[in-house]
């Protein structure tokens, strides 16, 4: 199933990211962290290779993405109020920036071929498995995030 395909997956280096590196992350927290990482690793992927699999991916999780983008909003909130939403703009377009740009230095059609599986079960994971997915990412991330203690 997609378990096979997403193992190998790395998620654009997995390291919390240093604009609140001092705030700490709550589980849910680390979980929409990943799968923001998740989906722009599909984007940039499905652009370079000119696939569909991203606009498949959104079209079948957009509630989902939703709300952990809301949650990964929150976690901005938590250190700039006023400023959460365009944190988290900056945030997702560095991550796409970073993707573009390691993948503009291997030769495409390397890139393209290595990707295959990912962009294939991209374009069809299910809600379930994708939150399944995404949970199973933030415990093996776990220790590169800065974590809350209880109640924190």
């Amino acid at each position: 199933m997609i378990k096979s395909g997403f193992v190998a997956v790395l998620l654009l280096g997995s390291v919390a990211v240093a604009n609140a590196a001092t705030q700490c992350y709550q589980s849910a927290e680390i979980e929409a962290d990943q799968a923001v990482r998740f989906q722009a690793k599909l984007m940039v992927l499905s652009d370079s290779c000119n696939s569909t699999s991203y606009n498949q991916f959104t079209a079948h999780n957009s509630d989902v993405l939703s709300s952990y983008q809301k949650e990964l909003i929150g976690y901005y909130r938590r250190s700039d109020s006023k400023r959460a939403e365009t944190v988290f703009d900056q945030f997702i377009t560095r991550l796409a920036n970073q993707m573009a740009l390691s993948v503009g230095q291997q030769p495409l059609a390397s890139v393209c071929g290595d990707s295959a599986a990912f962009l294939a079960m991209g374009g069809t994971v299910s809600k379930v498995d994708f939150r399944k997915y995404v949970a199973e990412q933030a415990v093996a991330q776990r220790q590169t995030y800065p974590s809350c203690k209880a109640g924190g």
